[in-house]
């Protein structure tokens, strides 16, 4: 079978300041055809932040996000307690999730322009839900917090990817199922 490779970066917008979650999704693939046959195995996922930024000091910051088969629950408002409701929803337990990662940066303050670099505290990592299939949508979910100053999206907060998808063949009956637990929401 054939391998696609989505690659492209959207604006993130601003971020608050001193560890305000903030969140940003990204709808990056679309698929809508009477062939029900055709499904994709997500084989990579790539996600970074634009390395150069005006951070307004030496500090921290997360990036934690999600790759769904359908759109997460919106939160309530912009509070603490509904924006940490939404991020469960980045939970493995959701089964609209097939692949999640976080990073930790460093902000480094220069003289000139400040600059992120991944840091020691957590590392890095992105894991794919192996036999997980997208069959429709594929929505990159974002949240990123700072303990730094306020971070103006004219800074730059540009979030990148890059997914390496694998298009396989299923039976309809296989692509319905598919397309079911992709929308499912996590039922306790």
């Amino acid at each position: 079978m054939s391998e696609r490779t989505l690659v492209g970066s959207f604006d993130y917008g601003d971020l608050s300041a001193t560890g305000t979650l903030t969140k940003k999704s990204h709808t990056i693939f679309a698929y809508e055809s009477p062939d029900q046959t055709k499904s994709w195995k997500i084989k990579e996922i790539q996600v970074w932040m634009n390395p150069f930024v005006e951070s307004g000091g030496d500090g921290r910051s997360i990036l934690n996000y999600c790759l769904s088969t359908d759109f997460l629950d919106e939160p309530v408002s912009g509070s603490g307690g509904a924006m940490r409701a939404y991020a469960q929803q980045f939970n493995a337990g959701d089964n609209r999730g097939i692949a999640w990662g976080m990073t930790d940066y460093q902000n480094r303050d220069t003289t000139g322009l400040d600059f992120r670099v991944p840091g020691q505290g957590i590392i890095p990592f992105g894991m794919i839900a192996d036999g997980r299939r997208a069959v429709n949508y594929l929505i990159l979910n974002t949240m990123v917090s700072t303990e730094n100053s306020a971070i103006s999206a004219l800074d730059g907060t540009v979030i990148n990817y890059r997914i390496v998808m694998e298009q396989i063949k299923v039976t309809p009956t296989e692509s319905i199922l598919h397309q079911i637990r992709g929308i499912s929401q996590d039922v306790n």
